[in-house]
């Protein structure tokens, strides 16, 4: 696997500082966190970052604002970060497939929380194995 630098966007401290430590202690990632799209964006726009983990509620600026956004920053990039959905919201509320179709692009996942973070860890993990120009666009 390729070292990888893991971007982390979260509300909640608690859910936020639980991802990254878990990612930190169980790959070889450089792991940075937002609070929320709009910090989010920021870091996006100074820093690469191989994958995403987003959530889709929060204050400010929503994940699918997120993801909205990412669609015109990437637009002519080769390279772009997978993004894995981290949600409360229900799968009726929030359907999987909808998301992956509207962002297909970017969304390799969505897990409903309380998230398992061995299964989001492996799903991190195989996206860091392949190369950028090997994931579906």
């Amino acid at each position: 696997m390729r070292a990888g630098h893991v971007l982390v966007v979260e509300d909640d401290d608690a859910i936020r500082k639980l991802l990254v430590e878990y990612l930190r202690e169980h790959a070889p990632l450089r792991v940075d966190s937002a609070r929320d799209g709009a910090e989010a964006l920021h870091r996006v726009a100074t820093a690469r970052y191989d994958v995403i983990v987003l959530d889709l509620l929060m204050p400010y600026m929503s994940g699918v604002d997120v993801l909205s956004s990412l669609t015109v920053l990437n637009a002519d990039r080769e390279a772009i970060p997978a993004v894995f959905i981290v949600t409360g919201a229900s799968a009726e509320d929030v359907p999987a497939d909808t998301l992956e179709r509207n962002f297909g692009r970017f969304v390799r996942g969505v897990f409903r929380k309380p998230v398992e973070l061995e299964i989001l860890a492996k799903c991190v993990e195989e996206a860091l194995r392949k190369e950028p120009e090997d994931l579906p666009r």
